[in-house]
C-alpha cells in the first residue's frame, strides 16, 4: 500500500516492502502484474510488479504467490482469472493449484501503534472453485466487474506433492474480460530435491473452538447431528491443513463415565469414535500435538480436593490413551488452563495445578506435561515462583526478548536446560510504550516491534516469528483465538476483531480473526474461508520448517549468518519482505544442495 497508505511519512519507498511508490501512468487497459507474497496494494493504488511469476519450493511444501489485476480507464467487465497445472519437459504435471480472489476490508480505526492510517485492506480469500451459483458479486470469487483503475487481487495456493520430480515446471495465469484481449503471465517454478515432513516439528495450538462454531452457524453443539459434527470438524481440518492444531479437537476428547471414567467409545454422528476421531488427526492430518480437555470444574466439580484421586486417575487413563495413539511428546495440558497468572493468588494456583499433573505418572514414567502462558523469567519477586511447577513455558514474543536479549539473564535457557520447553506466542500490543523505553532501536516502521498480529501492522510481521524461535530453543506456537470478533461488527467489511474493555474502546484490527466463517446466504457453502494472514503464518511455519532441516544437518553456522541478515532478535529484526526471500531461497538452495 506504498504511497497511498503512508504519504505522511517523508519517503514510502523505504516503507514496509509494500511495494513500488512511484506513480504510474493510468492504465489505458486491462492490466495484470505479479507482486509478492507479503504485498498489499489499496482497492485504487498504483500497481508496481513484475511481468512473469517466478517461484521455489521443497516437495510437500505449499507455496503461495500472487498478482493483481487492474481495471483500464474505462473500466473491465467480467474479469475472470485462472492459473494453468505446471509441467515439465518430461511432461509431469503439477496440478495441484487453488486460485482465491481476495476480498478487502476496511480498518475505520487503527490498532494502536499501526503506523497506517484508516484503509481498505485485502484479506478474505473467496475460492474460485467453489461450484455455487446465484451468490452475489460481492462474495464470490469471479467474474468481477472493475471500475477504472480498480485493483483485484488474487492469491494463488501451489501445492508440490511429495512425489514430485525435482526440477523446472512452467505455467501461467490467464486474465480475461468482455471486450478485452486477455492477458497472461508466465509462471516458473523450480522443485527442489528435499522434501518438507507430513507432520510440522513445530508445536501449534490456535484457539478454534467448536462451541464458538455452533455460535457463529446457529445450532447446538451436542454431537447428535452428522451435519454440525462434520461442520465442525472442517474447521479443525481446515486449520490442520495450514500445520496448525485446533485447541479443541472436540470429537476427540472423551468425557467421564458414570464411574469417572475416560469413555474413548464416545461417538459422534457422522464421524466416529473418540478415538477413530483421535487417529483421522493424528495420521491423516498429522497434528502436531494434542490438548488435553481438562479443567478446573470438568469433569469434576473440585479435582484438586474432593475429587483429587478420581481426577487423578482419570488424567492417567487419558494420558495413557493419548500416549498410545498420538504419542506422549505431542499430549499437553490446555494453554488457557492457567492463563497469564500475574498475581500471588493466580501463582500459587498454578503451582498446586503442576503438583497435581507432576503426581501422575504412566507406565513408562512419561509426565503429563502442563503448560502456562508465563514466561519463566518473574519481574515481580513478590507473587512467588513458578519454577519446578511448570512443564511448558509460553511467554509473549516480547517476554523473550527482555530475558535473552535486554537483561541477558536467559532463564529460558536454564529451563530449556532442564528438560522444560518453551513456547510462544502474540497478543495485542498493549506494552508497547514499556518496551520503546526499553529498546532504543523500537521503531514501529521498522518492525522492531516483536511481531503482533493486527491486520494493519506490516505483512511480515505474520512471517518472521519462526525465523527467530530457534534463537531461545522455542518450539511451540500459540495464539488466543482464529474465529473472533467484537459483538456487532460485520467483519465482512470491518476488520474490528478485537475491542478491549480495559482501556475501553481500543481497537485491534483482526486479533483473533484469522479464519472467515462462509454461510450458505453469501457463499453458497457452509464453511471456514483463510484470510491472507493465515496463509502467511502457514508459510512461516514451514520457514521453520526449512531452519529446522538445515539445524539437524549441522548446518547452525550457516543459518546464523543468513538469518542475521533480516532477523537478530525479537527487538531487532528488519521490516524487508524482499531481504527475506533471499534468505529463504538461499536455505532451500543450501537445503537441496545436500
Amino acid at each position: 500500500m506504498a504511497c497511498a497508505l503512508t504519504r505522511w511519512f517523508c519517503s514510502c519507498c523505504l516503507l514496509l516492502g509494500l511495494s513500488g511508490c512511484s506513480p504510474d501512468k493510468a492504465v489505458t487497459g486491462l492490466q495484470v502484474k505479479a507482486i509478492g507474497s507479503l504485498d498489499r496494494f489499496a482497492p485504487f493504488e498504483p500497481v508496481v510488479g513484475k511481468d512473469e511469476v517466478t517461484l521455489f519450493a521443497a516437495r510437500n511444501e505449499y507455496e503461495g504467490f500472487q498478482f493483481v489485476i487492474t481495471g483500464g480507464t474505462q473500466g473491465s467487465v467480467n474479469v475472470q482469472a485462472s492459473v494453468s497445472p505446471l509441467r515439465n519437459e518430461a511432461g509431469d504435471v503439477i496440478d495441484t493449484v487453488q486460485v482465491f480472489r481476495e476480498r478487502y476490508v476496511k480498518v475505520n480505526t487503527p490498532s494502536p501503534h499501526s503506523p497506517y492510517p484508516p484503509q481498505y485492506w485485502p484479506d478474505i480469500l473467496l475460492p474460485a472453485a467453489n461450484p455455487a451459483e446465484k451468490i452475489s458479486a460481492a462474495y464470490r470469487a469471479f467474474p468481477q466487474n472493475l471500475t477504472a483503475g480498480e485493483n483485484l487481487p488474487v492469491w494463488v495456493d501451489v501445492h508440490i506433492p511429495t512425489g514430485t520430480k525435482p526440477g523446472v515446471y512452467t505455467g501461467k495465469v490467464q486474465v480475461n474480460a468482455d471486450e478485452q484481449a486477455p492477458l497472461e503471465l508466465p509462471i516458473t517454478l523450480t522443485v527442489w530435491n528435499f522434501t518438507l515432513p507430513e507432520r510440522s516439528p513445530l508445536r501449534t495450538v490456535f484457539g478454534t473452538n467448536g462451541y464458538r462454531v455452533a455460535e457463529i452457524y446457529g445450532f447446538e453443539r451436542t454431537g447428535k447431528s452428522a451435519d454440525d459434527n462434520r461442520l465442525i470438524r472442517a474447521y479443525n481440518d481446515f486449520m490442520l491443513d495450514h500445520y496448525l492444531t485446533p485447541e479443541s479437537l472436540w470429537d476427540a476428547f472423551p468425557e467421564a463415565d458414570a464411574n469417572g471414567k475416560p469413555d474413548f467409545q464416545r461417538s459422534f454422528a457422522g464421524l466416529g469414535t473418540v478415538t477413530e476421531n483421535m487417529r483421522h488427526y493424528m495420521q491423516d492430518k498429522h497434528a502436531s500435538t494434542y490438548t488435553y480437555v481438562f479443567a478446573d470444574s470438568y469433569p469434576f466439580a473440585d479435582p484438586l480436593v474432593k475429587d483429587r484421586q478420581r481426577a487423578q486417575q482419570f488424567m492417567r487413563d487419558y494420558a495413557g490413551w493419548c500416549a498410545a495413539h498420538a504419542g506422549s511428546e505431542r499430549c499437553y495440558t490446555d494453554p488457557s488452563f492457567v492463563d497469564e497468572p500475574d498475581t500471588r493468588e493466580a501463582y500459587q494456583y498454578a503451582r498446586r495445578w503442576g503438583e497435581f499433573f507432576d503426581q501422575i505418572r504412566l507406565p513408562k514414567g512419561e509426565k503429563i506435561r502442563f503448560q502456562v502462558s508465563e514466561p519463566p523469567l518473574n519481574e515481580n519477586p513478590a507473587v512467588g515462583s513458578l519454577l519446578g511447577a511448570v512443564d511448558v513455558w509460553i511467554p509473549k514474543f516480547y517476554d523473550l526478548w527482555l530475558d535473552v536479549d535486554h537483561l541477558g539473564k536467559n532463564v529460558v535457557g536454564q529451563r530449556l536446560a532442564l528438560g522444560e520447553e518453551v513456547w510462544a506466542y502474540t497478543a495485542l500490543v498493549l506494552d508497547f510504550d514499556e518496551y520503546r523505553k526499553r529498546n532504543p532501536r523500537a521503531d514501529v516502521l521498522k518492525g522492531n516491534y516483536p511481531p503482533v498480529w493486527q491486520l494493519d501492522f506490516p505483512a511480515i510481521n505474520y512471517r518472521i516469528p519462526t525465523w527467530l524461535f530457534h534463537r531461545y530453543g522455542v518450539t511451540g506456537l500459540g495464539y488466543w483465538d482464529t474465529v473472533a470478533w467484537a459483538d456487532g461488527t460485520d467483519i465482512w467489511n470491518d476488520a474490528a476483531g478485537f475491542i478491549s474493555d480495559n482501556p475501553p474502546g481500543l481497537r485491534f484490527n483482526g486479533d483473533g480473526l484469522l479464519v472467515y466463517p462462509a454461510k450458505q446466504a453469501q457463499t453458497g457453502f457452509d464453511g471456514p474461508l483463510a484470510s491472507l494472514r493465515l496463509k502467511w503464518i502457514r508459510e512461516s511455519v514451514e520457514d521453520y520448517m526449512y531452519i529446522d532441516l538445515l539445524l539437524k544437518a549441522g548446518e547452525s553456522e550457516f543459518v546464523q549468518q543468513q538469518l542475521g541478515k533480516i532477523a537478530r532478535n525479537f527487538g531487532d529484526w528488519d521490516n524487508n519482505p524482499a531481504v527475506l526471500m533471499q534468505v529463504r531461497q538461499a536455505l532451500g538452495e543450501r537445503l537441496a544442495s545436500r
